[in-house]
């Protein structure tokens, strides 16, 4: 009996989803004639930050040398990107911010600041800032409306050309493919383990 129950209860972990965060991404409503196209925004939280409803944080790196760490565990990653037709049916990312959790800032500028609310229906609402000393973008939103305020680089698009980048409308959704589901092998270890346990009952 020791023996089953111990499978029982490692057959249940695998079916647990993995421990991952909840991720949120830009779907543009309207364009911006002042914008080129192909705007991306991920932002991942920790459950825990979803489900108090707000978030505010102030991250910046304040530190010269070596490795500084951002001291909170609620934004797991942000990563912001164009992509660029390259014309020749590939595209490349332009403007890349990919900020990973608690990892060493590159530059004494970069910081994140964030002021949201985790609204009903999956969707964000508040204020983004995020700048890694070549690229910074500044997300303003009215309900869950948010609009481009600005968006900058030192190279690519938006790399300080008039008139100044901003104005694409958009949301940012709870991605619904995000969500863990038990994985194929954990349900096929399931149902072998519960054939067994039948046979076993049977002989």
């Amino acid at each position: 009996m020791l023996r089953l129950s111990s499978m029982l209860f490692a057959a249940a972990m695998l079916a647990q989803p993995a421990q991952a965060g909840v991720m949120y991404s830009w779907h543009q409503t309207a364009a911006s004639p002042s914008m080129p196209s192909g705007l991306n925004l991920e932002l991942e939280f920790s459950e825990a930050a979803v489900q108090q409803g707000k978030l505010r944080l102030d991250i910046r790196a304040d530190c010269h040398q070596g490795y500084c760490y951002d001291g909170q565990d609620s934004l797991l990653a942000l990563r912001y990107w164009f992509d660029v037709d390259n014309g020749d049916g590939t595209t490349t990312r332009a403007n890349y911010i990919d900020y990973g959790h608690q990892s060493a800032p590159k530059y004494y500028s970069d910081s994140i600041v964030l002021d949201l609310d985790f609204m009903p229906g999956g969707l964000l609402s508040g204020w983004i800032v995020a700048n890694d000393s070549n690229t910074d973008f500044e997300l303003a939103s009215s309900g869950a409306a948010f609009t481009v305020v600005r968006t900058g680089s030192d190279e690519g698009p938006c790399d300080g050309s008039i008139p100044v980048c901003s104005g694409e409308l958009g949301e940012l959704r709870i991605d619904s493919a995000q969500i863990p589901e038990p994985s194929s092998a954990a349900i096929a270890g399931l149902g072998l383990l519960a054939a067994w346990f039948a046979r076993r009952r049977r002989s």
